[in-house]
């Protein structure tokens, strides 16, 4: 049984904390960070998921989104708030690993302050989105801002490689679709941060400013990150490490855990 702490970063940034150790790996989460409520069962079950695929023993803090920034979201100004709490409470360089929306963080916390970043771990992630990804983000937007929940929620029934995972999303959909809606976040939340991974972009240029060792690891089909755009980003971050599980999707940390794990454990 492990302990799970919760919190707030910035006074705002919610947190689930495992571990104690020195070197705990900050771990940026994915998009449903901000696509749901940041409550703390929510994060204790995200953390929950994260323990079944790192090595044994690992510390790491999983960190979240604001719920109610006041201005827009941008990637500089997380980026920014990330190397602020690296730099106030965290041993560094740092280890960090962004999974999917945050992996694409991540990159430009180690590309924006490189001091403070050591190693860096995209998992189901790369620097940006591919064009597929941002046709996906443009049409979540479209519900989001529609208040459409129920199909925000249904773009995600066909993210898992095995048909029967996503029969089981889809059912978990059709009997489960009030609780699931209650525990959305705000619509213009959502929004503003779709938008904002639309609106900035990390550039070639970003990415060779960055030294931290790294590994980019993730599904050959991911529906967000696949077309190349893992490759790209391992071709230009000097010395990068890049695991592509062949015929897997966005979901590859889910279906492919044991795998996931090891290479992680290699890495780490």
């Amino acid at each position: 049984m492990h302990k799970i702490e919760t919190g707030l970063f910035l006074g705002r940034l919610p947190f689930a904390r495992v571990g104690q150790g020195p070197e705990s790996l900050l771990i940026i989460n994915g998009g449903q960070g901000f696509m749901m409520k940041p409550r703390p069962s929510r994060l204790e079950k995200d953390a929950g998921r994260l323990i079944r695929i790192l090595p044994p023993g690992t510390s790491f803090v999983l960190i979240g989104y604001d719920p109610a920034p006041k201005a827009d979201p941008s990637l500089e100004g997380m980026a920014r708030d990330i190397a602020e709490i690296i730099d106030a409470d965290f041993k560094k360089p740092a280890s960090l690993m962004g999974i999917s929306y945050g992996g694409v963080v991540a990159t430009q916390v180690a590309a924006r302050y490189p001091d403070l970043v050591g190693k860096l771990i995209l998992l189901a992630s790369a620097h940006g989105f591919s064009a597929d990804g941002k046709r996906r983000l443009r049409k979540q937007i479209q519900f989001a801002q529609a208040g459409q929940f129920h199909a925000l929620l249904k773009e995600f029934t066909t993210v898992f490689r095995r048909p029967w995972l996503n029969l089981l999303l889809r059912l978990r959909l059709r009997f489960e679709a009030r609780s699931l809606v209650a525990r959305m976040g705000a619509p213009s939340t959502i929004v503003r941060y779709l938008e904002a991974m639309l609106d900035d972009v990390v550039t070639e240029e970003d990415l060779r400013n960055i030294s931290a060792r790294t590994l980019i690891l993730g599904g050959e089909r991911d529906q967000f990150f696949g077309g190349g755009m893992m490759e790209a980003t391992a071709s230009a971050i000097s010395g990068a490490k890049l695991m592509v599980l062949g015929n897997e999707t966005h979901m590859a940390p889910v279906e492919r855990a044991s795998d996931v794990r090891r290479h992680l454990e290699e890495f780490i």
